[in-house]
């Protein structure tokens, strides 16, 4: 079949024909044959090879190949879930809530930085920046000391990515332990978190 719209792109990912990393590549290849204007031309390719050199980077890790094609998965979605929204379909919402888990060294924070990087461009995240914490940045020591030093976290990640290092000792404790605290406190909606 030819694809020569975007909709008759986006239908074969509904129906199945198409893969999203198929359907990503040919929106692209319809893109540039749309584009007439130098202008809009010159900065969609400027946002796409900063990605593409993002990507590289990626690329330039040793092994990680699942994570690889996982990445660029994730890049393609998102690009088509916002060309669905600019023409107006229905879009999936975009949970980009992830657990890296690996051996230590095995580069889940270098990782998440780029995913930072890539997010930042697409317009995901205002900033792209990581903070890196762990239990101790979250967890206080008296009752209302939890949730104070997890909104300062918070608000120290927002517009980027927040990553949690050994995130699963924040649900080991006891009754009486402060992990759980945190963990309510960051699946609040951020209008709670703010004030």
């Amino acid at each position: 079949m030819a694809y020569l719209w975007p909709e008759d792109v986006l239908l074969a990912i509904e129906s199945g024909q198409m893969s999203p990393l198929e359907a990503f590549r040919k929106l692209r290849e319809l893109d540039n044959a749309n584009l007439t204007n130098c202008d809009a031309n010159s900065l969609h390719n400027g946002v796409e090879q900063r990605i593409e050199n993002i990507l590289n980077e990626l690329d330039n890790l040793i092994g990680l190949a699942e994570v690889k094609k996982l990445v660029r998965e994730i890049y393609a979605f998102i690009e088509i879930q916002k060309r669905r929204e600019r023409e107006r379909l229905n879009t999936e919402p975009m949970v980009l809530h992830m657990i890296f888990k690996g051996n230590p060294g095995t580069g889940k924070t270098t990782v998440a930085r780029i995913m930072g990087k890539v997010f930042r461009e697409m317009g995901v995240l205002s900033r792209g920046h990581l903070i890196e914490v762990e239990r101790a940045d979250l967890v206080g020591e008296y009752i209302g000391h939890t949730a104070q030093k997890t909104r300062e976290q918070l608000k120290k990640a927002y517009g980027g990515i927040l990553f949690i290092d050994e995130a699963y000792s924040l649900a080991r404790g006891g009754e009486k332990d402060f992990g759980k605290e945190a963990i309510d406190c960051m699946v609040k909606p951020w209008k709670q978190i703010s004030k």
